[in-house]
């Protein structure tokens, strides 16, 4: 991926590289007669085949069966001995598919990265905001807060509080002090006179960012059709993924643009 804006699939896509070189340095005593792409598969089978539980990975047979799903007919749980239970959401007709949830259902980016397929039942997209990546943690909020809707462009209102307080950390720390201390207040009235008096410059700085990664999908996309399809066998998925976004973002454009 190349471009300004770091899309968040290349931050997953990343992560899922680091991992991969600490099970490999960790596996080394097991696996140092064998050839790397059967180390390779061994991680991928390890991570598309487990659920995180508490910060821990477990590999339960026959739960990795179920396909993903936003709307899930299955509920997974375990006991304290860890043990596994898969159990129905409601009395399913016969003949129905049974899925469960293998991430967040609103963003379909991590779910492409970690198991290669495009969630286009999903709701929205994660709005890329990686550059602001310290602001959304210093307020609170995670990936999932940070949503382009899919449907009609609506904007989270975590965005707008989250660039906000970039612009304002940018030009005037105290000010930004006083935000940060009305969101950590819930103080809405105080967030609201905010959010009027500096609207122009959260507009600016949100459309110069959909702009740029409007660009840049242009230009990924352009670049990955160039691609021999025998050695990267997945662009057609890629572009499919890029597609998907450039739409979203397109939505959330024209609504910045007639606001």
């Amino acid at each position: 991926l190349h471009g300004k804006n770091v899309e968040d699939a290349a931050y997953c896509a990343f992560a899922e590289r680091q991992n991969l070189v600490n099970f490999q340095k960790a596996a080394t005593p097991f696996t140092a007669n064998l050839d790397s792409e059967v180390t390779k598969w061994a991680y991928n089978v390890a991570i598309t085949r487990s659920r995180e539980v508490n910060g821990e990975r477990y590999l339960a047979p026959m739960v990795d069966m179920f396909n993903h799903g936003a709307d899930t007919e299955v509920e997974i749980s375990y006991d304290g001995n860890g043990e596994c239970y898969a159990m129905a959401s409601y009395d399913i007709p016969a003949g129905s598919p049974l899925r469960v949830s293998y991430g967040d259902p609103t963003d379909s980016t991590p779910l492409f990265a970690t198991y290669g397929f495009l969630d286009e039942s999903a709701t929205g997209t994660f709005c890329k905001l990686m550059h602001m990546l310290k602001e959304m943690e210093e307020l609170g909020y995670s990936f999932a807060d940070l949503l382009f809707s899919k449907e009609n462009g609506d904007i989270s209102p975590q965005v707008y509080d989250v660039v906000l307080y970039h612009v304002l950390k940018k030009s005037d720390q105290n000010l930004a002090q006083q935000f940060y201390q009305a969101v950590m207040n819930g103080d809405e009235a105080t967030k609201g006179q905010f959010q009027e008096q500096y609207w122009q410059y959260t507009k600016e700085e949100l459309q110069q960012h959909v702009d740029g990664l409007l660009g840049d999908l242009d230009q990924w996309s352009q670049t990955a059709s160039g691609y021999d399809l025998q050695t990267h066998p997945r662009v057609p998925l890629i572009l499919q993924h890029n597609a998907f976004v450039k739409d979203t973002f397109l939505k959330v454009k024209a609504k910045l643009d007639y606001m």
